[in-house]
């Protein structure tokens, strides 16, 4: 990656640097720290104010409580990047990426429909929404995202989500296994320190060329794999 401007020129590639598009974001060459705030403090900020990363940076988590009783974290992944259903732009877009429980994609090994009529999406993940802390659930958006309709069909469908997993493409920032045009790269995922996964996890895009197979995620590799298989979820919701 070549320097853009003197800011970069003067610190080099460091963590928030990925082509000056976190420029006038972070502003800061810190790295990412648990949150100062408890999360309805978190919540009330991120309503409050214009610009969220006046304080936090990409990458910045906080660590919740589910309703099982699991802990995990919800890690800052972008700022302003997806649509609302409503119109306009989601302030914030947060990951959890790893939670204990394994899935799978579809009862049978079938990507017919896409992510949208997954049993994913249609009920594990509408059973995850209601683990997460009350205050999240009050403000979570609805927000539009993209897939392909599964089946080897490149066409592209807009659906609207609370919860979502990624896309191949929000991760990696190209497409290998999948159709292009499900969206864009976090900037979280910019950075390849970031890209590791501990387990075999799902993404929403189904496999180009393939009628029984979804992409997944494993360490900083992408596959496929059957969709009536058990794999780890990592999604996204905004705020």
């Amino acid at each position: 990656m070549q320097p853009k401007c003197d800011y970069c020129d003067f610190f080099g590639e460091k963590y928030h640097c990925n082509n000056c598009k976190l420029f006038n974001r972070t502003r800061t060459t810190r790295l990412p720290q648990e949150m100062d705030c408890t999360l309805e403090e978190l919540v009330e900020y991120i309503n409050g104010t214009e610009d969220v990363t006046e304080r936090f940076m990409v990458g910045d988590y906080k660590t919740i409580e589910l309703y099982t009783g699991e802990e995990v974290k919800m890690i800052l992944l972008d700022v302003e990047k997806d649509t609302l259903a409503s119109g306009g732009t989601a302030k914030t877009t947060f990951g959890i990426l790893k939670m204990d429980d394994r899935y799978r994609m579809n009862p049978t090994n079938t990507n017919r429909g896409g992510f949208a009529s997954s049993t994913m999406n249609t009920v594990t993940l509408e059973r995850i929404y209601r683990l997460l802390p009350d205050i999240l659930k009050q403000n979570i958006k609805l927000v539009n995202k993209k897939c392909s309709m599964g089946e080897n069909n490149p066409d592209i469908l807009t659906s609207v989500h609370q919860l979502f997993l990624f896309s191949e493409v929000e991760i990696k920032g190209e497409v290998q296994y999948s159709f292009a045009g499900e969206g864009e790269q976090y900037e979280y995922f910019a950075n390849t320190r970031n890209l590791p996964f501990e387990d075999y996890t799902w993404l929403r895009s189904p496999c180009r060329g393939n009628s029984r197979y979804f992409c997944y995620v494993y360490g900083g590799g992408f596959d496929c794999h059957y969709a009536g298989s058990r794999s780890a979820v990592a999604f996204g919701f905004c705020i």
